[in-house]
């Protein structure tokens, strides 16, 4: 199967387009040593389920860095302060719950053939 490209992940996801080379190129060699051939899924799925994972990937880098903070601990008016808690990273397949291209990866990852109905 032929590697993915930046472009197609853009196709899916264009708000991506902030992230610079060096982290696209990082995200593309992790994504393109994915494959569900192994599983029984064709070419067309393998791919899919690449770009969802990429723009999974990059999403979840442009929210670390533009510092997104986690809940409103307490404010103050006198000298204006304000502080943040931390949010609570999710772990293992909880963590691409954390946005729509993650979800879909899993949706892809659920119906592939090895986790489809078993006969006895």
């Amino acid at each position: 199967m032929s590697n993915i490209v930046w472009s197609a992940v853009l196709g899916m996801a264009p708000q991506l387009t902030t992230l610079t080379i060096g982290a696209q190129t990082d995200i593309l060699a992790f994504v393109n040593e994915l494959d569900l051939s192994s599983l029984g899924e064709t070419e067309q799925t393998t791919r899919m389920a690449r770009i969802f994972l990429a723009a999974h990937v990059g999403t979840v880098a442009v929210r670390a860095a533009g510092g997104m903070a986690g809940p409103v601990t307490s404010e103050s008016a006198g000298a204006l302060r304000r502080s943040y808690g931390l949010s609570a990273t999710p772990s293992g397949e909880e963590g691409f719950g954390t946005t729509m291209y993650g979800m879909q990866y899993i949706s892809i990852i659920r119906m592939s053939l090895a986790h489809g109905p078993i006969l006895l």
